[in-house]
């Protein structure tokens, strides 16, 4: 990307032409399994992670690539799209979220036919089937809007419901987390590995407050019984990084509500790579596109 103007045209794929009610149905049939990955119990051993398969590999090359391009344009490019385009709620949309996609999805279409889930446009046209790719083009936008380093660009492939391949992005932590589900996760092309934390006591947590909290005691006082288990709880922000350091061992679990398919994929895919366990519910159904419970752990020590 370095070299090119920090343009702020029009989205290529506007909305309105691209989600089709043929997508709508498509999306409708296609639901979220209870169990996304359940690895193989962690070792206290270092355990040898193998090479991936040539075509997971493949897939996480393009998905690496694609969100480099976007991780590289919004470094460069903070002060042309760093501004709040709307806001609903709690959540705000930046300039840069819809550039940033753009650029992800142009780099996914020229290499592969499969239909695309992204946080700004919603479903983009691409070929029949289970095999989706899950896009944020900008996870934490607040904290990249506001300069605290936490924010992500999060990729996955998500095959029968099943985030299998998984990129996590952090460019100004200058870290880049890798995984397939199954087969092994990486920091900067080293492996990583969930911890072997077994209690909660000794464990850190990453959450965010419930968005229902605010209006609902039951929700907040269910949500602050839960925490209490921990020794240490972190709030950081972004979703993808959160999973990305429970894959790492950074952290021994994660569990968060509201959140969608586009916002942890990828750190699911890391999280199932290091040979953790993640899970991930309907709140209001089980379609792709709605609001997920979303649980990941180190396989010892479970959030409530």
């Amino acid at each position: 990307f370095r070299g090119r103007a920090c343009v702020t045209a029009a989205h290529p794929y506007p909305q309105p032409a691209r989600v089709t009610e043929a997508n709508r149905r498509g999306a409708a049939k296609r639901r979220v399994p209870e169990i996304v990955r359940t690895a193989r119990e962690p070792s206290r051993k270092p355990a040898e992670i193998p090479m991936p398969s040539s075509e997971n590999a493949q897939l996480l090359a393009l998905a690496q690539r694609a969100a480099a391009r976007a991780a590289a344009a919004l470094v460069e490019c903070r002060a042309a799209w760093r501004a709040i385009e709307s806001e609903e709620g709690r959540e705000v949309k930046l300039q840069a979220d819809r550039h940033a996609e753009a650029l992800i999805i142009e780099t996914l279409r020229a290499e592969t036919p499969y239909r695309i889930l992204s946080e700004e446009i919603g479903w983009v046209d691409g070929s029949d089937g289970d095999v989706i790719w899950a896009v944020d083009p900008l996870d934490g936008s607040v904290n990249y809007a506001q300069g605290f380093p936490h924010w992500a660009v999060s990729i996955a492939l998500v095959r029968a419901g099943l985030p299998v391949v998984g990129v996590v992005d952090c460019p100004e932590l200058g870290e880049t987390y890798t995984g397939i589900a199954g087969e092994g996760a990486w920091m900067n092309g080293a492996p990583i590995r969930v911890s072997d934390v077994t209690d909660p006591k000794r464990g850190i947590l990453m959450t965010g407050i419930p968005a229902r909290a605010a209006t609902d005691p039951a929700t907040m006082a269910a949500f602050t019984t839960s925490i209490t288990r921990w020794r240490k709880v972190r709030m950081i922000g972004s979703a993808a990084c959160a999973l990305a350091y429970v894959g790492a061992g950074k952290a021994d679990a994660y569990h968060e509500t509201g959140g969608m398919l586009w916002d942890v994929a990828g750190g699911l895919a890391v999280v199932a790579g290091a040979g953790g366990v993640a899970t991930m519910r309907g709140v209001d159904g089980d379609a792709l596109d709605g609001r997920l419970d979303v649980v990941a752990y180190n396989g010892n020590a479970a959030p409530a």
